[in-house]
């Protein structure tokens, strides 16, 4: 019985995690995923008795996936540059399909009408995500990959914000947004 209720609040956390990422998330309700996973709303709120429970549940299953992915990164043997081309891979990866954003970028457009326990747990993604990327440019900087004025956390801010408004941007004009954004990148990290 255990493992059953396991995998359901899993299958929550996984369509939400859906919606979030098409809809935003003050768009979708416990009854949009009530109806995806055929199940009953008050299935739903035996595991998140409110949308703030499932809203945290959401950054620390975004959090896990980062912990996760970035260790992965921060321990192999990579270089630098490629380092930072699985990462822009991975998170294409997370935000691919028709219509989706990256979710972090989805909970940053709904930030004000967030409750408390959900703004800390975005703040402590979005620092995750920009001291994981400071990592690898100061990594690169050391290894004279990178050339970049400045210090490396001050460019991870620019590279995210690039990366994510070009994610952005693409899904109204197209995925060349993206590919100059990241040659615009590449050209100002190299900076020889």
């Amino acid at each position: 019985m255990q493992t059953r209720l396991k995998n359901r609040k899993e299958q929550i956390v996984e369509v939400a995690m859906d919606l979030l990422q098409t809809h935003g998330f003050e768009n979708f309700s416990y009854l949009d995923i009530a109806n995806q996973l055929s199940i009953t709303k008050a299935s739903i709120h035996h595991h998140f008795a409110k949308k703030e429970d499932l809203g945290v549940a959401l950054c620390r299953a975004i959090h896990d996936w980062h912990r996760q992915e970035f260790g992965k990164i921060l321990t192999s043997n990579k270089s630098a540059p490629e380092k930072l081309d699985i990462y822009i891979n991975g998170m294409l990866r997370f935000a691919c399909g028709k219509n989706k954003i990256c979710p972090l970028s989805s909970l940053q457009v709904d930030v004000a009408s967030l409750p408390e326990a959900m703004r800390i747990e975005l703040k402590a993604l979005d620092e995750h995500e920009l001291e994981f990327i400071a990592q690898v440019l100061a990594q690169g900087k050391q290894e004279s990959d990178f050339n970049f004025v400045g210090e490396a956390n001050h460019q991870a801010i620019l590279v995210v914000i690039a990366l994510k408004g070009a994610l952005q941007y693409s899904r109204v004009h197209g995925d060349y947004i993206f590919e100059q954004t990241m040659a615009q990148i590449n050209q100002l990290l190299v900076n020889k």
